[in-house]
């Protein structure tokens, strides 16, 4: 779940690419998903498969499956709440 009014249209599901750096759920510095992959112990086979949610700005949403980017999270601030599900 997540800030529905804070995401530019259309949503783009893509491979992640070297170089690609979001701001994980909770922090407040941005962070390559590389680093983030091999924090959370993915092995090169998984990194290959994972995929990244990008806004019409290119901004990471989520790192599907595994994290949120913390920009978008839900606040008290929060109006609209824009609910995404991945079946794999």
């Amino acid at each position: 779940a997540i800030d529905r009014d804070k995401i530019e249209f259309p949503l783009l599901l893509r491979p992640w690419k070297k170089g690609d750096r979001f701001v994980p759920f909770g922090m407040n510095g941005t962070k390559l998903v590389s680093d983030f992959l091999t924090d959370i112990k993915m092995n090169v086979f998984e990194k290959r498969r994972q995929l990244v949610l990008c806004d019409a700005k290119a901004r990471i949403v989520w790192v599907v499956g595994q994290r949120l980017d913390n920009r978008y999270r839900l606040t008290v601030q929060t109006r609209t709440i824009l609910i995404i599900r991945c079946k794999h």
